[in-house]
């Protein structure tokens, strides 16, 4: 692809191994307007909330055709493409941890502290009053329970076109032109990520918040692929007692989206399902078959664009060789795009090429 693309690379072999996919071949269509009608298919796609997709990818960058030979009569055409939705609530996950750990920690310190106190003064109420307090710490310390957090979900299409192109030369009066036909396969793939909704932190306790915050830390480590991507980990009776100077809803937010950001919003692919499945883990049934059936859903959406395409495909009047296919009208000609219309009818490189065309049959046929 052109080096300017901001769309991250794939083949079919990573569409192929994406949640859900539709794949169809295509014959004699002109590439560039086959991609604007997928672009325009995508975006048109709606849920409950209007215009579902942003889409990615442009002519200029994501959208390659390129010539084999000199005589630019045969060549090859990529193209990608990538739309997402935004994020919406899906359900909650679940979490154990400990309510009172940081009152615990805190309790147990201030017990020993009177302790100390009591027996280096002779104070036994003192001492006493340390007992209590220190047995009332451990017992909260070792308290368990759990709570719940928001769960979010992205959908995502991603689109491969690869294939052939042949050049066509007709002739109309003095002039010719020249267009372009391409014999193409292309992938629909769709996937679904979660994340954490870290636009619900408050409503959580702060405890919950840390030891969400932990784990999300647990789930960068078992994702990331090098050590130099993972991150300490704390947890224990310090841990808990420090987390009177950790309390805040804002530090808590930063540190849950600044690994997600790496984990799901500017992560590789494989980064945002595994960290998908690990936090699938924390839906209860009814949510992973809510999630199940959503997924569904995704497939039916890439099988009504296939379909709507096909329609084009048929109103179009051009031929078509699967059950996924597209045309387009006979324009924006070459596979070397400074060559456009020859005015000269007496130019070799303008005639009309039988051998060309009679190849250009023998693979339509």
């Amino acid at each position: 692809m052109s080096q300017g693309s901001g769309l991250p690379p794939f083949n079919r072999q990573d569409l192929r191994k994406a949640t859900k996919f539709v794949e169809g071949d295509y014959n004699g269509i002109n590439p560039r307007s086959f991609y604007r009608k997928l672009k325009r298919g995508i975006e048109e796609i709606q849920n409950d909330y209007g215009f579902k997709y942003q889409v990615e990818g442009n002519q200029e960058q994501d959208l390659d055709i390129a010539s084999e030979e000199v005589g630019q009569k045969t060549g090859v055409v990529k193209g990608r493409m990538r739309a997402t939705s935004d994020w919406a609530k899906i359900g909650n996950g679940a979490l154990e941890y400990r309510p009172y750990g940081p009152h615990g920690a805190l309790a147990v310190v201030l017990g020993i502290i009177l302790v100390v106190l009591g027996f280096s003064g002779e104070q036994m109420a003192l001492s006493g009053l340390g007992v209590i307090l220190a047995l009332a710490g451990v017992y909260g310390y070792s308290q368990k329970d759990r709570d719940t957090f928001p769960i979010i979900r992205q959908d995502m299409i991603r689109t491969l076109m690869t294939g052939e192109v042949s050049e066509r030369t007709t002739e109309a009066g003095n002039q010719t032109r020249t267009d372009i036909f391409a014999n193409m396969s292309v992938v629909f793939a769709g996937d679904s990520f979660v994340a954490v909704d870290t636009g619900e932190l408050e409503t959580l306790d702060w405890t919950f918040r840390r030891a969400l915050t932990n784990q999300v830390r647990r789930w960068n480590n078992d994702v990331v692929a090098s050590a130099e991507e993972k991150v300490p980990v704390e947890d224990g009776f310090m841990w808990q007692l420090k987390g009177w100077f950790n309390r805040g809803v804002q530090s808590h937010r930063g540190t849950i989206e600044g690994f997600q950001t790496k984990l799901v919003r500017q992560a590789p692919f494989h980064y945002r399902i595994q960290y998908t499945k690990l936090l699938e883990q924390q839906l209860g049934p009814e949510m992973q078959d809510r999630l199940d059936s959503h997924r569904g859903d995704l497939k039916a959406e890439l099988e009504e664009l296939a379909e709507d395409i096909d329609v084009y495909v048929e109103r179009e009047g051009l031929q078509h060789t699967s059950n996924v296919t597209d045309s387009s009208p006979n324009e924006e000609p070459q596979l070397n795009p400074d060559v456009n219309t020859q005015q000269k009818q007496s130019d070799p490189s303008t005639q009309q090429d039988p051998q060309l065309d009679s190849d250009r049959d023998n693979r339509t046929n």
